[in-house]
């Protein structure tokens, strides 16, 4: 099987952080709470949607089609690569559960 290079040779690595940062910004510029995507996506507690935020996991394929959706954009505009242009002027957002 023949792989393709990529830029530099690399494969291409999602960046987490940035692509948390950019789930948290769509969120806020389309004006969606956790809370409403914790209930649209069925979830019991916010805690996905904080880690997704926070770059610490990433949201199943199922659900990065519907949080796309959700958001009005599309899974690549969403995703962030690492050593693609950034910025890294976003703010982290922490969970409730993890300040106590």
């Amino acid at each position: 099987m023949r792989m393709g290079t990529y830029g530099n040779g690399k494969l291409p690595t999602i960046d987490l952080k940035r692509t948390g940062q950019n789930i948290m910004r769509m969120r806020k510029e389309v004006g969606v709470t956790v809370r409403e995507l914790q209930v649209m996506f069925g979830f019991t507690s916010p805690q996905a949607i904080y880690n997704w935020q926070n770059g610490i996991s990433l949201p199943s394929v199922d659900n990065f089609i519907v949080l796309a959706a959700v958001l009005g954009t599309t899974i690549e505009e969403i995703i962030a690569i690492e050593g693609e242009d950034s910025d890294d002027d976003e703010e982290t957002i922490i969970c409730p559960q993890q300040l106590s």
